[in-house]
């Protein structure tokens, strides 16, 4: 008897794993890549303020370089994270030479792409 209930129990535990992994394949995904903005830092300020209101919302992420390694980092790590990756400004487009990223010239036009 405790080889048949021994069964059961695996038997059960493996049907509640299987499940799980069905239920969470979904996970309220859409399918769609999360987008990511890196903006040069020298572009995303607006007046006094460290981050020009306009980049918050825009995107899933934000990342504000400020040297060009900080950059190439970014838009490195967020492209391999499976982000849609939208760079503004020479640093970050430099850095995104070689990649599927997209490239805005002015934060009006990062906040545009990203929006798509």
């Amino acid at each position: 008897m405790t080889g048949i209930g021994t069964q059961i129990v695996a038997l059960i535990g493996a049907a509640t794993v299987a499940a799980g992994g069905l239920l969470g394949a979904g996970g309220g995904s859409t399918g769609e890549a999360r987008t990511a903005l890196v903006v040069d830092a020298s572009l995303a300020r607006d007046g006094r303020e460290l981050v020009d209101a306009r980049l918050r919302d825009a995107a899933d992420e934000l990342r504000v370089p400020r040297t060009a390694e900080e950059a190439r980092t970014d838009v490195r790590y967020l492209e391999a994270s499976g982000h849609r990756v939208v760079v503004a400004g020479p640093q970050a487009s430099a850095a995104a030479a070689g990649t599927a990223a997209q490239r805005a010239a002015t934060v009006a036009g990062a906040v545009a792409t990203a929006r798509r």
